[in-house]
């Protein structure tokens, strides 16, 4: 067989241009989005910003990457991943270093928004560029690599940021980040091919083993799935369980620094290593939970077992945590509390994106799709509401115990998932054939 040849010396270049060149690209990315979370007390003070306008800076750049995510992912299949993600690296790292350009709280959400619009291509085109490099089974490997780079970019943002505002300033920060993403978006350039065969240190072997994964790819989606998909319990399910599972993972992203050194009377020095450490709960966590689930799944045969449990397990865990970490005292325990629940997250984003795949089938595109649309409209929501939660309660306890609660529906949301039962209309029929789709 043709497998067999290649898998005796197949090569590894495919590697490399994942850990070499997607994975630091989306970690530069995570740098880039994060650097200003960090930033956000020093900015607040010396521009005398309230909370509430720096709820909208800081989720401005949701606005348009929520928006853009489609867009950006047909002009991907389009032109390329090569070309779109050289030139959306090249625009967003332009933003980046032209960030301490803003003179004001306009100036600062436009250029967050446009940093927001450039970034929307990053993650269509990196899963697009994985989906042509790498036969299918060895995908989810390789999507551990880009997802790797995401959550390494938190981890690393804080500490890294801190060190260049206490040394340089805040402005050197954005100014640094933004010349290593153009650095390396000439690496992408010369480095990558759209087509594996067309690169010049693959050999025949490896190229053989990629062309037959994409062989056997599934037929595209239904026509008309994602009308056919509104009718669905479950796609909406899907969809709303993660808005409420971004809402929570949304005070990580956006105000954990501004509450540490507010509310907890953090240094700007110790904020930058202590914030970062939730971070690394979720980094393992994320590794943990697939090998568990699929473990749950060896043992059972059961795919609502392996996706269902874990789930509402992750969501309930993350709630109580949150809320317990905001009205104890003790700063360790504080912090071993807000790792759990971001850790605990981690439960739930590997159960969300396995279960997408089961229910969509040959639409997975269509579901995954919905289902990043609504996280990224949490994006938007989560800080803003928490902010106003604060002035209207007087505190963050009050107001991180509201964003807790939106754990409890999320876990509600999954009893109406049921992993092992697809989606019809999006798993290849078409809509006349369903006249009667609920779930």
């Amino acid at each position: 067989m043709v497998e067999t040849g290649a898998e005796a010396a197949p090569g590894m270049v495919r590697w490399w241009m994942a850990g070499l060149l997607l994975g630091p690209i989306t970690f530069v990315m995570s740098l880039d989005r994060t650097a200003i979370v960090i930033a956000a007390p020093t900015i607040q003070a010396e521009y005398h910003f309230t909370l509430v306008q720096m709820s909208y800076l800081l989720t401005s750049f949701s606005w348009t990457y929520a928006l853009l995510q489609v867009p950006s992912g047909w002009l991907a299949e389009r032109f390329g991943p090569r070309k779109m993600l050289y030139w959306a690296n090249m625009l967003w790292s332009l933003l980046t270093a032209l960030t301490p350009a803003g003179s004001g709280f306009a100036s600062f959400v436009v250029l967050r928004s446009l940093l927001g619009a450039g970034q929307s291509a990053d993650w269509p085109s990196s899963v697009l560029a994985l989906k042509r490099w790498f036969p299918r089974a060895e995908r989810a490997k390789a999507n551990s690599i880009l997802l790797g780079g995401l959550y390494l970019g938190p981890i690393a943002a804080a500490p890294i940021t801190t060190l260049v505002i206490l040394h340089f300033g805040w402005r050197w920060a954005f100014y640094g980040f933004g010349l290593v993403g153009v650095l390396i978006g000439f690496a992408w350039w010369f480095g990558f091919r759209d087509d594996p065969a067309k690169h010049p240190m693959v050999q025949a072997a490896e190229a053989r083993l990629i062309a037959v994964g994409q062989a056997e790819e599934s037929s595209q989606p239904a026509r008309g799935a994602f009308l056919v998909g509104l009718r669905s319990v479950q796609f909406w399910a899907v969809g709303l369980q993660y808005f409420f599972l971004v809402m929570i993972q949304s005070f990580y992203t956006t105000w954990l620094p501004t509450y540490l050194v507010r509310e907890r009377n953090f240094s700007l020095a110790s904020m930058g290593i202590y914030a970062s450490l939730p971070w690394v709960a979720l980094f393992v966590m994320v590794f943990v939970t697939g090998a568990f689930s699929d473990t749950i799944l060896r043992y059972t045969g059961s795919v609502w077992m392996a996706r269902v449990p874990v789930a509402i397990t992750g969501f309930a865990v993350s709630a109580l945590a949150l809320i317990a970490a905001t009205r104890t005292p003790q700063i360790w325990l504080m912090m071993v509390l807000l790792c759990v629940s971001l850790g605990a997250i981690g439960l739930t984003q590997v159960s969300i994106w396995s279960a997408t795949q089961d229910l969509g089938r040959s639409s997975t595109g269509v579901v995954a799709g919905w289902t990043n649309f609504w996280g990224n409209a949490a994006g938007v929501v989560g800080p803003v509401l928490t902010a106003y939660l604060v002035e209207w309660t007087g505190s963050w306890a009050g107001a991180l115990l509201g964003i807790a609660l939106s754990g409890f529906a999320g876990a509600v949301l999954w009893l109406f998932v049921h992993p092992e039962r697809p989606v019809a209309a999006l798993a290849g029929l078409t809509p006349a054939s369903l006249p009667a789709l609920s779930s």
